[in-house]
C-alpha cells in the first residue's frame, strides 16, 4: 500500500459510481489522463470478491473508470490463507457473465498471485476463531 501511495495512487478512494447509493469505497484509486484504474485486493471470503468485481463493472458500464482489477490468490495459495478467501477457482465458473457485459471503454481484469515456495520449517500464522491471524 506504502508503494502504490508513492506513486500516485489514492487508498481507500471513493468513487461515485453507483445511482443511488455508494457500494464502499475502492482499495486504491490511480487517475490517469485516461480515466480513474481501480484496484482491490482480496483478503475477505468469496463474496467479497463477487462484490468487488460488481463494483468496478457498475463503474466501467457508467463510465467512471476505465480499468478495474482484482487481485486473488490461486487455489494453490489458497489453502494456506483463510477459509473461503476469494480465489480464481472459485470465480472462473462467471467469467462467460462478466465477459458479455456490455463494455466498449475499459478493461476488467483479474489478476492471480502464487506463492514461490513451501516449507515446512516455517512457523504457521496462527489464527483466531475468526479466519484472521493473532498478533
Amino acid at each position: 500500500m506504502k508503494a502504490l501511495k508513492a506513486q500516485g495512487w489514492k487508498l481507500e478512494e471513493a468513487v461515485d459510481i453507483a445511482t443511488v447509493t455508494t457500494p464502499g469505497d475502492l482499495d486504491a484509486v490511480l487517475y490517469t489522463k485516461h480515466g480513474p484504474v481501480a484496484l482491490e485486493w482480496e483478503t475477505g471470503n468469496i463474496s467479497s470478491s463477487h462484490r468487488a468485481l460488481n463494483k468496478m463493472a457498475i463503474g466501467l458500464l457508467k463510465r467512471k473508470l476505465i480499468c478495474g482489477i482484482l487481485v486473488v490468490p490461486s487455489r494453490k495459495l489458497y489453502r494456506f490463507l483463510t477459509d473461503r478467501i476469494g480465489n480464481i477457482t472459485e470465480l472462473e465458473p462467471y467469467f462467460d457473465l462478466w465477459k458479455a457485459m456490455p463494455c466498449d471503454n475499459g478493461v476488467l481484469e483479474i489478476v492471480v498471485i502464487e506463492h514461490d515456495a513451501e516449507s515446512k520449517k516455517v512457523r504457521r500464522i496462527p489464527k483466531g476463531t475468526s479466519g484472521r491471524a493473532l498478533q
